[in-house]
């Protein structure tokens, strides 16, 4: 390669990257100052970079909010899937589901806090209609998964769509009933939840 050249699609690597340290620094500033005082100045000083270059990948509060908002589901949604090992049925499914949430919230607390500050925050129309999709996204998908585990004869009868609801209330929760429990409790308590939530999808105790 020349001096001077670059490999294909290098610019959009590079662009790619600074916009994920742009998103890394919001969510370390929502999450430590809260969202209301999330400017472009001060997630410019925790990304050490000009406002400016904020401005040039975001171009708007919006924008750079939405992004945030996209990065920590995709993160929680990787999470939920557990280890790279194949599902070996839907219980495991719904297991790895309840686990991995619970354990992203022990290990990324910056992360939920900036999430819980945005969606509790009086934001914008554009970036409550991103959280209302990611909502009602999220519930159809996982009733869905609920209704083909029914289908499948691995989960008993009961209404997919409310099991659906009390299990998001349930993971919602989890951030602030981690804080009321010792640092060290989180995977007991990830254990404890998805216990309570084979249980009532199959009818039986787990290992039953």
């Amino acid at each position: 390669m020349q001096p001077g050249q670059q490999d294909e699609g290098s610019g959009s690597f590079i662009e790619a990257a600074r916009q994920e340290q742009i998103v890394a620094a919001a969510i370390a500033v929502i999450a430590a100052e809260g969202f209301t005082r999330a400017s472009f100045v001060r997630i410019a000083k925790r990304a050490s970079i000009s406002p400016g270059l904020i401005t040039y990948h975001f171009r708007t509060k919006d924008a750079l909010i939405r992004a945030v908002l996209d990065r920590i589901a995709a993160r929680l949604d990787a999470a939920m899937q557990g280890s790279p090992e194949p599902v070996t049925s839907y219980t495991d499914a719904l297991r790895r589901i309840v686990t991995g949430h619970v354990l992203h919230c022990v290990r990324h607390p910056d992360e939920m806090e900036a999430r819980r500050e945005i969606i509790t925050s009086a934001t914008s129309p554009a970036v409550r209609r991103r959280i209302t999709e990611h909502g009602e996204s999220g519930r159809a998908e996982l009733a869905g998964f609920l209704a083909e585990a029914q289908r499948a004869g691995e989960f008993r009868a009961f209404d997919p769509d409310a099991f659906a609801g009390a299990l998001l209330a349930a993971m919602q929760a989890v951030p602030k009933e981690l804080g009321r429990r010792p640092a060290s409790s989180g995977e007991a308590y990830a254990r404890e939840l998805a216990d309570l939530f084979e249980t009532a999808a199959t009818g039986s105790p787990p290992g039953a």
